[in-house]
């Protein structure tokens, strides 16, 4: 009774392991891949009894890892294509949770004092544990083993420990039973310590977490300031061009002071409505309106701070880059660009040179400015002494790598250059 027991209940820890661990590694998403896995699962059940039937169970208990975990493991990775490091942690984490209904059946151990109790009660035990991690934990686990490396060895550190502490304790020696002090003593203070490290890490990970996902906000609201930016723009194209369809009634009223030999009178209201014009009129520097809207706006802004805008802009009408980012990655190099030329002392280098071509379907687009102090670099981007700033960098590179680009940015003898290439061909 207790050996058909025994055959029963270790078939059900297999598959409980099994299917956990393809779980673990992000499930099956083809038709082939479950057909993948449910010959797999036969073939290591079979090879399983075959061993126990031929050697016994202590000896296919350790070669345990050898007949189960090896072919899971390379099953998971050449055959579902699962990555290596989390198809690992994934088995080891199944093995991990097998300890949960292996808890229970100890607890009736205990009350009853029987083999058969046991037996019974660790078959029982699966089939709710089995749910419950099935149901509520092992897509969490999947999303934390691949968020990233530094997740994955986090999640797949204790598995791991734990794996190679049952082996060499209980299965291929048994002086976990023994009553070794330091080994009693060792399993709670390995736990504290991957309780620090598991602590540590996992606050890195929501620190950088959150500023992904606040520079992702910072993005967003560039992008929405764009989009208002432009619509201020056009507005003000649009009285321009009332402005201009008004112009006979400036024509009118010249003529009839010149007529009527008021002579002051006319050049005064010509230099009037010649100063109304300018301050609504954009500078045409391109034939891309909304480009040449953001030039034409932050060369009036340089105007204003002292600084001049020197550009040569050869940009077509129509880009693939949407409207919103191409202004907020001008936008962003152009801020930066003019308010660092307006602190620097000599009013003769307050120049900002803005070049954009089009060359072998890429749109290349080189600013420099010249700049007082000195700039640090941190992954390749210069790094903001002031609180709250930094972002339009952070910008810049994350639109051209949005869009299949690159950008790069060098400081060197006061000059501060930025480059960026956008396929648009």
């Amino acid at each position: 009774m207790a050996n058909i027991l025994a055959l029963i209940n270790t078939t059900l820890v297999f598959l409980y392991g099994f299917f956990l661990s393809i779980s673990f590694a992000g499930g099956c998403e083809t038709k082939r891949d479950r057909h993948i896995i449910g010959i797999l699962c036969v073939a290591i059940w079979a090879a399983q009894v075959l061993c126990w039937r031929l050697f016994g169970f202590t000896f296919t208990w350790r070669l345990y890892p050898l007949i189960s975990h090896i072919p899971l493991i390379l099953t998971l990775v050449f055959c579902l294509k699962k990555p290596f490091g989390v198809s690992v942690a994934s088995v080891l984490t199944a093995y991990f949770c097998c300890q949960l209904p292996r808890w229970v059946a100890t607890l009736f151990f205990g009350l009853f004092g029987t083999e058969i109790a046991y037996q019974i009660s660790y078959s029982i035990a699966i089939f709710p544990t089995f749910y419950l991690l099935n149901r509520y934990f092992t897509a969490a686990a999947h999303k934390a083993m691949s968020y990233s490396k530094r997740s994955l060895l986090l999640f797949g550190g204790l598995p791991m420990f734990y794996y190679l502490f049952d082996y060499i304790t209980r299965v291929y020696t048994s002086i976990l039973y023994d009553g070794f002090r330091m080994i009693s003593e060792f399993l709670p203070a390995a736990m504290a310590m991957f309780y620090a490290v598991f602590v540590s890490m996992y606050h890195d990970e929501v620190q950088k977490r959150n500023n992904a996902e606040l520079q992702n906000s910072m993005l967003a609201l560039q992008f929405e300031q764009a989009k208002n930016d432009m619509f201020a723009l056009r507005q003000m194209q649009e009285q321009t061009a009332a402005y201009r369809h008004d112009m006979r009634h400036h024509f009118t009223v010249i003529n009839g002071y010149l007529e009527n030999g008021e002579t002051e009178k006319a050049v005064k209201y010509i230099k009037s409505a010649k100063q109304g014009i300018e301050q609504i009129t954009p500078k045409r520097y391109c034939e891309n309106t909304a480009v040449n809207l953001v030039l034409s706006a932050f060369s009036d802004k340089g105007e204003k701070l002292g600084v001049t805008l020197d550009i040569e802009a050869n940009i077509p009408d129509s880009l693939p880059v949407p409207e919103p980012a191409i202004c907020t990655l001008f936008s962003n190099a152009l801020e930066n660009a003019v308010i660092a030329a307006s602190q620097v002392a000599d009013e003769k280098q307050r120049t900002v040179r803005v070049n954009c071509q089009i060359h072998k379907g890429n749109l290349l687009i080189y600013i420099k400015n010249p700049y007082k102090g000195e700039i640090t670099f941190r992954d390749n981007l210069p790094k903001s002494s002031r609180s709250g700033h930094g972002f339009g960098v952070k910008s810049i590179k994350l639109i051209a790598d949005m869009h299949g680009g690159f950008c790069s940015f060098d400081a060197k003898d006061g000059i501060f250059t930025i480059k960026v290439a956008l396929p648009v061909g």
